[in-house]
């Protein structure tokens, strides 16, 4: 048994416990009946009662607020503050964290309910691919109510590599047309026209190397016998 102090007193006969509990006014509680003897202690029920339900009621509000997240909305919401609440909510489930979407009518808005409607539906096509609908759009009151809940890695939207810009392309492939070996046959060396072999009696043709060399050995024999 142990008393109110947390001091072990060892084994005592349940009448004998009783006793020493109501001698102090406190209540005799069991608190590990499979133990070999059964553990008791002495202490006051009621507060014993209200710190554990505290402490559970604390364990839930803790669990509740890391696991679920709450994005409200309304009906005349701006662009650029939708996509700031968009990719809130793509932070969250990404985190692993469920999301509360809540969409507020106000005065006459309520009028105009097929627009809470069209917003609700293009929220959940605009994170198709980051969560999924758990909770449909539901109106309660004056507020829409939605539930996102993550989805699992290998379904999660994955975001691929922008395409190489133009030049980087272009370069890209001059690279790789620079690696490749390029084999090819040279063409063969153009040989050159044959030269036609005259009789010595014949006459030159007009314009060739043979009568420019008679011309000059007759134009220097005339020289010399001067």
């Amino acid at each position: 048994m142990i008393d109110s102090d947390g001091k072990n007193v060892g084994v005592k006969p349940l009448r004998e416990a009783l006793s020493m509990a109501q001698q102090r006014g406190l209540d005799l509680v069991e608190i590990a009946p499979n133990a070999t003897p059964p553990v008791c202690r002495m202490l006051e029920y009621g507060k014993f009662r209200y710190e554990q339900t505290k402490r559970e009621r604390e364990s839930r509000k803790h669990t509740a607020t890391s696991k679920v997240k709450q994005v409200k909305f309304h009906v005349n919401i701006s662009e650029h503050d939708y996509q700031m609440k968009l990719r809130q909510i793509e932070g969250f489930l990404e985190k692993h964290m469920k999301t509360k979407v809540s969409l507020m009518f106000r005065g006459r808005e309520m009028a105009h309910q097929e627009l809470g409607d069209q917003l609700m539906k293009r929220l959940a096509k605009d994170l198709d691919g980051h969560g999924q609908v758990e909770t449909a759009a539901k109106l309660i009151g004056r507020i829409i109510h939605m539930v996102i809940s993550p989805i699992s890695g290998k379904h999660a939207k994955t975001h691929h590599a922008p395409a190489a810009a133009p030049g980087e392309a272009g370069r890209a492939e001059a690279a790789r047309a620079m690696a490749v070996e390029v084999k090819f046959t040279p063409s063969p060396t153009p040989l050159p026209p044959p030269v036609q072999v005259r009789p010595s009696g014949d006459r030159p043709a007009p314009g060739s190397g043979v009568g420019l060399n008679t011309l000059e050995a007759a134009f220097n024999k005339a020289q010399s016998q001067k």
